[in-house]
């Protein structure tokens, strides 16, 4: 009764526009999809200013408390993580509430965060089987690939040729996260799968998905899917899979290097990747320039007007010191809570407290995620377990340069990851963990004769 709602919910708000008039960042204002029939869910209702999807996901929350697999199979260290963090809301919340903070700005700064954590609280209900993370990772895939092909197509039909000068993105910094979580899914199938179709499913999916990064033109996103395929391989066990790996990119290293010497400082899509790492700490990058005026202001904040335990407190902007590069016009009038370093900003509002509280989830996912991978009885234990812990870095990296932190997107990423660690964790406590491959001779030893054995 669960799962399938949760689900559409989602999908909802992975994929839903919602009308030019709230919003004016997709698409940079320039167009709507189909989908916009969606984004009557995301506007406020006059009476409980809330959206209506919102009122829906807490709807659930009785259906799941009333499941008799509400107690059944639970990590209960992620359900301690995650008191842990709700407990350290709570705490920085009221501190910033009693320091004459703005409740309103601190329910925005923190509602998305929150929503992550009951999606996650959510699944432990809704995924009573391995077979259910399936449709799960499906949902996460359609998403993906939806958001994918809006942008190839309104790039395609709608910006090229027709708007000069193009806009900077095609649909949000948002979907960055939500096309490395697809390309993440299919890939995980694939490894744990290891068939011929699995593994042309991946390939199709990932070209069409880094053909969409690419026209996206967002360079956190290439930050954060070297990093995921990076932790992918370093999570391979040491077998089959991972030999084969590590003998392709042996054999690809040669071309590797000769990328980076060719596609230094050359402005082809084909060398965005590349570019993503060399600009993203320049000082000639006037968005680099202000993140880091941004992150200037925050110290200062954090140092003369935050308490170490606590920081500043939800609802209290950080203080403008500096505004050489970080110049917001009126319509931005909440840029001072909603810092482009959220992790930063995690820090600042919430001290000590915050960042290790608030954000202890991440961690406890990542060490269950693990444990239930090499754990792992069938391909889709072993994919989902894989893909909840591979994301987690691209999160951080959405948190660190992009308002990953107030990004619903993103948070809802978080909140399947979670979900997902602790429900394969809870799945694989009792099993021992997977034998790796141990290396054997060759030339194999000749088998001795029950003579020779006796005189050994």
């Amino acid at each position: 009764m669960t799962r399938w709602p949760l689900l559409a919910l989602l999908f909802a708000a992975w994929t839903a526009e919602a009308p030019l008039e709230t919003d004016r960042l997709l698409y940079c204002g320039y167009w709507r999809s189909p989908f916009q029939v969606l984004g009557p869910l995301f506007v406020s209702l006059p009476d409980v200013s809330l959206f209506p999807w919102q009122l829906l996901l807490l709807a659930l929350v009785p259906l799941c408390l009333l499941s008799p697999a509400t107690l059944r199979r639970r990590e209960w260290v992620m359900d301690g993580a995650i008191a842990v963090s709700l407990g350290s809301v709570a705490v920085t919340f009221l501190w910033g509430w009693m320091r004459g903070g703005s409740a309103y700005n601190a329910y925005y700064q923190l509602w998305r965060f929150l929503a992550a954590l009951l999606v996650a609280l959510l699944l432990f209900s809704a995924v009573r089987a391995p077979r259910h993370l399936r449709g799960l990772g499906l949902t996460v895939l359609a998403a993906a690939l939806v958001r994918g092909t809006l942008a190839i197509y309104f790039y395609r039909v709608v910006v090229r040729g027709r708007i000069d000068p193009p806009p900077p993105y095609m649909t949000t910094h948002d979907d960055s996260m939500l096309f490395v979580a697809g390309l993440l899914v299919a890939v995980a199938w694939a490894l744990a799968r290891r068939t011929l179709w699995s593994w042309l499913s991946a390939v199709l999916v990932s070209a069409y998905l880094l053909y969409a990064i690419t026209l996206n033109e967002r360079r956190l996103a290439w930050i954060e899917l070297v990093l995921v395929l990076a932790l992918v391989y370093l999570a391979l066990p040491r077998g089959r899979v991972g030999r084969r790996v590590s003998q392709l990119l042996v054999v690809a290293a040669p071309a590797l290097v000769l990328y980076v010497l060719v596609g230094m400082d050359r402005p082809e899509p084909v060398f965005a990747p590349l570019r993503a790492f060399t600009t993203a700490g320049s000082y000639s990058d006037n968005s680099s320039m202000a993140r880091e005026e941004e992150i200037r202001n925050l110290i200062y904040t954090l140092t003369a007007d935050g308490n170490p335990l606590l920081g500043t407190g939800w609802g209290i902007p950080y203080q403008k010191v500096t505004s050489v590069y970080a110049n917001f016009g009126k319509e931005w009038w909440q840029y001072a809570y909603l810092p482009h370093n959220s992790l930063l900003g995690l820090a600042v509002f919430g001290g000590l407290v915050g960042l290790g509280g608030i954000w202890c989830v991440v961690p406890a996912a990542a060490w269950l995620a693990m444990r239930g991978y090499r754990r792992a009885a069938g391909a889709p234990e072993e994919a989902a377990a894989l893909s909840a812990l591979c994301i987690l870095p691209a999160y951080a990296v959405q948190c660190y340069g992009d308002i990953g932190f107030q990004s619903l997107t993103g948070s809802l990423i978080l909140g399947v990851a979670v979900g997902v660690a602790g429900k394969v964790s809870a799945w694989t406590a009792v099993r021992p963990r997977r034998a790796r491959a141990v290396a054997m001779p060759w030339p194999p030893a000749r088998a001795l004769a029950p003579r020779e054995r006796l005189s050994a």
